[in-house]
């Protein structure tokens, strides 16, 4: 990158682990800098990891389409993180999981990806708790990208707790929902009893 304050900005922003400034950064000199090549010598990767981090999907596909063909030819990292972007777009989450943990990352990209497994895993048990009542360990394995066994240690600090004879794990949600109906039940049963003294 010929820019050296922009690369000083994004040294910085890796170095203090601030992944969300990475795009906003790369974006900004992208638009400023009037050099028509100036794609040919850029952090393609990292641009491309940032855009996916701050989930800006389609901002990442139209940075994908302006890259130079020999550059897309020659990286295969920038390949695996096309790759990580189109399972990504469609929602297919074991490719997602498959594409981050897959690659031999190189060191300057590895801590990006580690901190891009810890949020895509924190939105999916997010997105996990609001839309299930009721999940398998299996299926909670899938998508959160983890064993089996590893299961447990997620989920049960998000308050999910298993049931020991299906196996099931009962979701925040599915724990809100039962104290509210338990709050309704106590609620006519109070109603009851005012009914039953008045008469």
């Amino acid at each position: 990158m010929a820019n050296p304050a922009v690369e000083a900005a994004l040294q910085a922003a890796l170095a203090n682990q601030q992944y969300d400034s990475v795009a906003p950064i790369l974006d900004a000199a992208e638009l400023e800098s009037s050099n028509p090549d100036v794609l040919n010598q850029w952090p393609h990767t990292l641009h491309l990891l940032g855009l996916i981090y701050i989930q800006q999907l389609e901002d990442a596909r139209f940075l994908w389409k302006r890259l130079p063909i020999d550059v897309k030819r020659d990286n295969p990292e920038l390949d695996a993180v096309w790759r990580l972007l189109q399972y990504f777009w469609n929602q297919h989450y074991q490719g997602i999981w498959q594409a981050l943990q897959g690659y031999q990352w190189s060191p300057q990209v590895r801590p990006f990806v580690d901190a891009l497994v810890a949020k895509t895993r924190s939105d999916m048990l997010a997105l996990l708790s609001e839309g299930y009542s009721l999940l398998s360990p299996a299926k909670a394995a899938l998508l959160l990208g983890v064993s089996e066994g590893e299961v447990a240690h997620l989920v049960e600090p998000a308050g999910w707790k298993q049931d020991m004879e299906s196996g099931m794990y009962h979701t925040a949600l599915q724990q809100a929902a039962d104290v509210d109906l338990e709050g309704y039940e106590n609620l006519r049963q109070l109603a009851q009893y005012m009914v039953h003294l008045e008469s």
